[in-house]
């Protein structure tokens, strides 16, 4: 599936913002993908 790259560039920019990573571990790979299944919310 591909992504818009714009879309791709908002949600890089909320997971350095929110310091996903250091707040949960998980890497921007696994942040797009739950984002895309639905898991997360934002």
């Amino acid at each position: 599936m591909r992504i818009d790259d714009e879309l791709l560039e908002r949600l890089g920019v909320y997971f350095v913002y929110h310091e996903i990573y250091n707040q949960y571990g998980i890497t921007f790979e696994s942040f797009v993908d739950r984002w895309l299944r639905g898991i997360l919310d934002i």
